[in-house]
């Protein structure tokens, strides 16, 4: 049997740090091993810390998510994957997190469900963040981590069926991703959907 992913969490709102923690406890391949209200304590009990991934809020007191995720870096001995939850997903934003090396940025709005997705995607060695193009600064982050990925598997001709097997999801929560999609790209069909993805560089350049 594989070894859970073993995950810290740090909110400074300890309700919300219960919800999270008590969520991501119902998963058999999760394990919660530490979860901080205060970066400064973190950042202090970091060097003894053994874990996968770190989940960190982008507004706390004392420093931001941003300059602790800084700090963490320039330790020798750090090497988890960074997850950071912010409540404004601008461009200038995600451009940050990207130069920062964090790996992944999503929305404090995001259901579990997308939650659970990124720490396995980033456990499991995926960069979910990627340069955004100054030429189209607000699309890139309209859609989120999992949409992006339906986008690219609908790109590749799969069927509902298919990309729900793949990400691991329902096939009815494939189809309201690929609502969302359409919704946030302003298209009504698949096809389209495509289309203004690669338009926008969501998908990369057309081979």
């Amino acid at each position: 049997m594989n070894e859970s992913i073993r995950v810290i969490l740090l909110d400074d709102h300890p309700l919300v740090l219960e919800g999270i923690h008590n969520r991501l406890q119902l998963e058999p391949d999760i394990e919660v091993v530490a979860s901080y209200t205060d970066p400064l304590l973190l950042l202090e009990d970091t060097p003894q810390l053994q874990a996968d991934v770190i989940v960190i809020d982008a507004s706390l007191p004392h420093m931001t998510g941003f300059e602790l995720s800084s700090k963490l870096k320039e330790l020798e001995s750090f090497s988890m994957k960074i997850v950071m939850l912010s409540g404004y997903m601008y461009n200038v934003l995600i451009q940050k997190a990207f130069q920062i090396g964090i790996n992944a940025y999503i929305s404090k709005q995001s259901p579990y469900e997308e939650i659970l997705y990124t720490i396995r995607q980033v456990a499991g060695g995926c960069n979910l963040l990627s340069p955004s193009r100054p030429t189209n600064p607000l699309k890139q982050e309209q859609l989120s981590a999992i949409e992006r990925e339906v986008l690219r598997r609908i790109a590749e001709e799969k069927n509902n069926r298919q990309v729900a097997y793949e990400l691991a999801i329902s096939m009815r929560t494939v189809e309201h991703h690929i609502i969302s999609i359409n919704q946030k790209l302003g298209v009504k069909s698949r096809g389209s959907a495509v289309a203004k993805g690669y338009e926008l560089g969501l998908l990369g350049p057309v081979s």
